[in-house]
C-alpha cells in the first residue's frame, strides 16, 4: 500500500519506470482519484484477528493457489493518467530503463521463439492438464528452483539462440565449419530437439533414466521428457491425488530441480564432447557420476543459502529444503532438519539401479 500512499509522489515523478508493478499501481491510483469522496487507509496488525485483514489474507491465498491468474482491467481514465517522468527526477539509470522498456514493447517476437514457446505451452498442457499464458513461462525462470546458470541457458534455448544445426550451413561458412551442423554420432542435423530428446551419443538416455529413477523413487509417476516438462519444468502443476486435488508444491520444486539440472547437464556434456573432446564419447560411468555430482553441487549450494539466511525465514527455508531433497538423499540419520544447516553432516545423492556404473573400477 505504500505505493499509493507514502511513495506515491516519488513513483509519479519517476513515471513508475523502476516499479515492477507500475501499471497496476497507476490503475489503483486512478481508481482512487475517480472516487467522489476522500479515501483514507488505516494500518492494522496482520494475523491478529482483524476481520478485514483475515478476509483479505484468505482472498490472497485463494488467488495465489489459482493455476491461471485473473485478467485485470488496468485502464485508467485519460484525464487521470500520468505519462512520462519529470525532468527533475530523471537520471541516466531511469532514462536507460525507460528506453529498454519501450524497445521491448515494440520488438516483434522471433518466429523461432514463438514456435518454441507454443511447443512448450502445448506440452505443459498435455503433461500437467493446465493452460498457462506465455508470461507465466517467462516468469517461471525467476523462481528459486531455477539456478542463475540454468536460467540463462533456458532463456537461450527458448529463443533458439545457440550456434547449432542449420546455422553452420550459411553460405559464408567454410566446408570445415559446415560439418558442425551434423551430429557425428547420428548423422542428423544437430538441433536442440535432437540434442535433448533424440541423440544416440552416450549421455542423454543415461541422464533421462537416472532422472526417471530418482523421480519415481520419491513416489510419483514418470514423465517422458519433452519440451513442456523439461524446459517448462518450473511451471509444473502436480496433483498426486487427481485433477481436483491440492497441488503438491514440494513435488513441483523437486521435479523442476531434477528436470532442469538434468537437461542442462545433457547440453554441457554435448558441448564438451563436440568442442573439447573432438567428438569422443563419454563412458557410461562418467555420465552417471557427472549427474550425481551436478545434483550434489546444487544441494550444497541450497544448503549454504539457507545457512546464511537470517531470522525466522531460515527455519521456513530449512523445512522446505528438507522436504524437497530428503527422498533423493542417501541414509539421513533421522527426521530432523538440522542436517540442512549443519556443515558437519555429509550427505550424498541416493544411488539408483545404475550403481554399478559408479563403482566399477574399470
Amino acid at each position: 500500500m505504500e505505493s499509493v500512499t507514502v511513495r506515491r509522489q516519488q513513483y509519479e515523478d519517476e513515471g513508475f519506470i523502476k516499479q515492477s508493478n507500475g501499471e497496476l499501481t497507476k490503475a489503483l491510483i486512478g481508481a482512487l482519484l475517480k472516487r467522489p469522496t476522500f479515501s483514507a487507509f488505516t494500518w492494522v496488525r496482520g494475523h491478529n484477528g482483524h476481520p478485514g485483514n483475515e478476509a483479505a489474507d484468505q482472498l490472497a491465498g485463494q488467488a495465489a493457489a489459482r493455476e491461471i491468474e485473473d485478467v485485470l482491467n488496468l485502464d485508467v481514465d485519460e484525464a487521470l493518467r500520468l505519462t512520462g517522468a519529470k525532468l527533475s527526477a530523471m537520471t541516466q539509470e531511469l532514462a536507460y530503463k525507460a528506453i529498454r522498456t519501450i524497445r521491448t514493447q515494440k520488438a516483434e517476437a522471433r518466429t523461432s521463439t514463438a514456435q518454441r514457446v507454443a511447443q512448450i505451452l502445448s506440452d505443459i498442457e498435455d503433461n500437467f492438464k493446465v493452460q498457462i499464458p506465455e508470461k507465466m513461462l517467462w516468469r517461471s525462470l525467476k523462481k528459486p528452483v531455477v539456478s542463475r546458470e540454468a536460467r540463462q541457458w533456458i532463456w537461450m534455448v527458448i529463443h533458439d539462440g545457440y550456434m547449432i544445426g542449420d546455422r553452420w550451413l550459411r553460405p559464408n561458412m567454410s566446408d570445415e565449419l559446415k560439418e558442425r551442423a551434423t551430429c557425428r554420432t547420428c548423422g542428423q542435423t544437430e538441433t536442440m530437439q535432437h540434442i535433448l530428446f533424440c541423440c544416440n551419443a552416450c549421455g542423454r538416455e543415461i541422464i533421462w533414466t537416472l532422472l526417471r529413477e530418482s523421480w519415481e523413487a520419491s513416489g510419483f509417476p514418470r514423465y517422458d521428457p519433452d519440451w513442456g516438462n523439461i524446459i517448462g519444468a518450473a511451471c509444473a502443476v502436480i496433483r498426486p491425488h487427481g485433477p481436483d486435488s491440492k497441488r503438491n508444491a514440494v513435488a513441483e520444486d523437486r521435479w523442476a530441480i531434477l528436470a532442469i539440472e538434468s537437461a542442462h547437464l545433457i547440453w554441457k556434456l554435448r558441448c564438451e564432447r563436440v568442442i573439447a573432446n573432438d567428438g569422443a564419447e563419454f563412458a557410461e560411468r562418467q555420465v552417471a557420476n557427472r549427474w550425481y555430482a551436478a545434483l550434489a553441487r546444487r544441494l550444497d549450494l541450497e544448503r549454504k543459502v539457507v545457512a546464511l539466511t537470517p531470522g525466522k525465514k531460515r527455519a521456513k527455508l530449512q523445512t522446505k529444503l528438507d522436504a524437497v531433497w530428503r527422498p533423493l538423499i542417501e541414509d539421513l540419520p533421522d527426521q530432523s532438519t538440522d542436517w540442512v544447516t549443519d556443515s558437519g553432516v555429509l550427505v550424498g545423492i541416493k544411488r539408483g539401479s545404475r550403481r554399478e556404473l559408479e563403482t566399477d573400477p574399470g
